[in-house]
Order: structure tokens, then C-alpha cells, then sequence
């Protein structure tokens, strides 16, 4: 009697595992992301059982962002805030939410357990602008998020790291490729002008000097002394085009950015570092590589390398293939906002 009734305990105790199991893989983590660019980190991990939300929308100017009551109500949802860790908007929820885990870049450059590469402004100060579009520092944001992942949902750890690996790869595939196109065009090293902070992230990741910065923060321009430098920079060549983005477009500076290329007859590369609801990192990586490599075409080092009777077959290659994902990625942008009107 006693080994009829043992093994049904048994049965039961395997049945009810099995079921805890499978609704552990069938519940969503829900993470909150305060920009998108951030967030594309996370959708590049490629994680079915994770919901990533952005709290800003498409469009907004992150540094003036405030958070409704709203916002509020739905970021009581979230299993995890990951956060740039330099927003107003930011530290309010964190406040009013102390119970939600938080990954975020603290005073001393880590995110989580790794350390970050932050580079200075002009006046000495920490960059925390678009930091996480340097691929070193979003394959260590990766790691951490995947490492608060296994924590909060251990059911799917293997494939959390498995994910995390496949990452690396594409990462790793895209910096040899931005090797190459700098090879291709001859500009490592090369000077350029910024228009917003956060662009220093994408200039020093294709390998750029940044000769001027025009706008060194919100509210903070660049005094007429440092106008007139940049200016006789760029008319004299010695920085070969202007990077501005999505921010800057946003900002006071941004109505002086075509006024200044057409003066000084130097290309501007809009590059993006907000992002775009459903683009990867890989995605953005990519784009920005895109529209840089179309600026430098329309300068005399386009002439120069095609004149050259070496010929680069991969880099040409790459430099069809980025600019074709730059219309693939604006067309997309398009079709995403006219579906959504």
C-alpha cells in the first residue's frame, strides 16, 4: 500500500516541476529602457522570452524628458530598469521605485561588474553621452545584462549566454569591418568636427581625432573664439567633415550645422545615436558606419583611394553594403512612421 502511494507522491511532485518549468519559460522578463539606442543592445541578444520597452518615445529630446504619472504606472511592470545612468528622469524612477533592480553606468565607470571606457569632455568631465555605442562598452553592457538575467530567470541561463556569445560574434565581425573601411579610405586618425557629445563615441570608434566639438553639452556651445578655430579647421581641410546626429538636430546647435557646411564646404554625416524602435545594435552600428562612409566619398580621399591602382575588392564590397543598409534602414524608418500616423 505504502509503495503505490510513495510513487504517486512522486509522479506528482516530477508533474508539478515539469509545469513550474514551463511557465518559468513561458513568462516574460520585462526590461525598461530609457533610450533606444540602449535598448538596441538588448534587442540584438535576440531573447524571445524578454519584453523591451523603451520609456522615451521615438522623437523626444532624452535630456529634457519628463516622466507622466503614466510612465510611472507602467514602469511598475518592469522586472529590471536599465538605465544611461546621466537622465533626470532616470534617478525620479529610480526613487519612486527603489524595489525595481537597476543596471545603470555608476561614478567610478562600471555597469554592473565591468568597466566601462568613458572618454572626457573639453573641460575635463565624464562623457556619459551615447557611451554604450562604443562596441567595447556594449558588449560589457551585454554581459551585464545577461549576468541580472541568469539572476532573475535561471530556467534559461544556457541560453541567455549562448545568445550572449552570438552577440560577440557580430560585434567582433563589425570591428574588423570598420578596420577595413578606415584601410580602404586612408583616415585613421583622421579629424573631424562634433556637433553634440555623444558623437565623440562614434568618431572614436571608426578611429577619428576630434578637432572640435561645437556644442559640448545641452546649453553649452562652443565660445567665439572656439567658433572661429573650427571654422579655419575646416576650410583649411584639416578636419575632413562635419559629425552630427539626431540630438544636435534637435538642439539649437542643429540650425547652424548646414549653415557652417556650406561656408566651409565640408560634408556632414547625420549619424544616429537615439536609435529607432526595432533596430538592433548591430542595425545602428552599421548605419552610422553608412552615412560617415558617404561623407568621406564626396571628399578628395574618395578620389585619391580610387585612383589608387591597388584595389580593395572586400572594402568595396563593405562600402556597397553600408550604404545599401542605410537606405534599407531609412526606408524601414519610414514605413514605421507612415504605418503609425
Amino acid at each position: 500500500m505504502f509503495k503505490p502511494i510513495l510513487a504517486l507522491i512522486i509522479v506528482l511532485l516530477a508533474i508539478l516541476s515539469l509545469v513550474g518549468v514551463l511557465e518559468a519559460q513561458e513568462h516574460k522578463v520585462v526590461i525598461m529602457v530609457s533610450v533606444d539606442s540602449l535598448a538596441a543592445i538588448i534587442r540584438d541578444l535576440s531573447l524571445d522570452n524578454v519584453e523591451i520597452v523603451t520609456l522615451i518615445p521615438e522623437g523626444a529630446e532624452p535630456h529634457s524628458y519628463q516622466v507622466s504619472p503614466e510612465i510611472i504606472e507602467e514602469a511598475r511592470k518592469a522586472d529590471l530598469f536599465i538605465f544611461t545612468g546621466h537622465l533626470v528622469f532616470e534617478k525620479k524612477l529610480t526613487d519612486l521605485l527603489p524595489e525595481i533592480p537597476v543596471l545603470q553606468i555608476d561614478e567610478k565607470n562600471y555597469f554592473g561588474k565591468y568597466k566601462l571606457e568613458i572618454l572626457k569632455l573639453p573641460d575635463g568631465r565624464r562623457n556619459l553621452h551615447a557611451y554604450w555605442l562604443y562596441p567595447d562598452n556594449a558588449l560589457a553592457i551585454a554581459k551585464a545584462v545577461i549576468d541580472k538575467l541568469i539572476e532573475i530567470d535561471p530556467v534559461n541561463a544556457e541560453k541567455y549566454l549562448r545568445k550572449l556569445e552570438e552577440f560577440k560574434d557580430r560585434v567582433k565581425r563589425i570591428k574588423q569591418y570598420i578596420t577595413k573601411i578606415t584601410e580602404f579610405y586612408a583616415v585613421k586618425n583622421m579629424s573631424v568636427i562634433i556637433t553634440f557629445p555623444g558623437e565623440q563615441y562614434v568618431a572614436y570608434t571608426m578611429g577619428f581625432t576630434i578637432a572640435g566639438m561645437l556644442s559640448k553639452g545641452e546649453g553649452v556651445f562652443a565660445s567665439g573664439a572656439e567658433l572661429s578655430e573650427i571654422k579655419s579647421k575646416l576650410e583649411k581641410g584639416y578636419a575632413k567633415i562635419i559629425m552630427a546626429s539626431d540630438v544636435s538636430r534637435m538642439l539649437n546647435v542643429g540650425k547652424f550645422i548646414e549653415d557652417l557646411s556650406w561656408e566651409t564646404k565640408t560634408p556632414v554625416a547625420y549619424v544616429r545615436l537615439i536609435g529607432s524602435k526595432d533596430l538592433t545594435y548591430s542595425d545602428l552600428l552599421m548605419y552610422n558606419i553608412g552615412v560617415i562612409i558617404g561623407a568621406l566619398s564626396s571628399t578628395t580621399m574618395g578620389k585619391s583611394a580610387a585612383q589608387s591602382r591597388t584595389i580593395l575588392p572586400t572594402a568595396i564590397y563593405a562600402l556597397i553594403a553600408s550604404l545599401v543598409i542605410v537606405i534599407v534602414v531609412e526606408s524601414y524608418l519610414l514605413y514605421v512612421r507612415s504605418k503609425y500616423r
